[in-house]
């Protein structure tokens, strides 16, 4: 009966110890789903996290946030570019002001446009915003937010592309 018992635990043993080794060679686990896919993620340095639909194509670019009613705080657009440039921005059929954000390659904040207004003109003579400075890229926010978030020209921004 001893030797049984011996022959049982000497068994029970070999397993824990193969299946331990063996599991060296297994698969690494895949990495965590990102909390919003294809999103860009944007921390503040202050540590705010904005989760930001991306505008890459002419037809996204041109849409961007017109219509929306509202944007929640921790949301936003970006918009990016091949190259720097003077990208303008207008707020035709736009239903609620936006705090617009011009962004070098580095993600510092360059020019900011204030709570630009919504126009409600039919023709296309709406106001048009620009940098006075080239960017690569334009980050949309509700009207407000980048003040609420300390943003000012100059502040560098992580951006995070899915």
């Amino acid at each position: 009966m001893i030797f049984r018992q011996k022959i049982l635990l000497l068994f029970l043993l070999l397993t824990v110890v193969l299946t331990g080794s063996l599991s060296v060679f297994a698969t690494p686990p895949a990495p965590p789903p990102k909390l919003n896919p294809g999103l860009a993620t944007i921390q503040t340095p202050d540590g705010f996290t904005i989760f930001a639909e991306l505008a890459i194509t002419p037809d996204q670019r041109t849409k961007g946030l017109m219509y929306r009613t509202r944007l929640a705080p921790d949301r936003g657009m970006l918009f990016t570019f091949a190259e720097p440039g003077y990208w303008t921005f207008w707020m035709k059929n736009t239903k609620m002001a936006l705090d617009i954000l011009w962004l070098d390659e580095k993600g510092t904040i360059v020019h900011i446009q204030h709570a630009a207004p919504i126009c409600t003109r039919q023709d296309n003579l709406c106001p048009r915003y620009r940098s006075i400075t080239p960017a690569v890229s334009v980050l949309e926010l509700g009207p407000g937010r980048a003040e609420i978030l300390n943003l000012t020209k100059g502040k560098k921004l992580q951006i995070e592309l899915p």
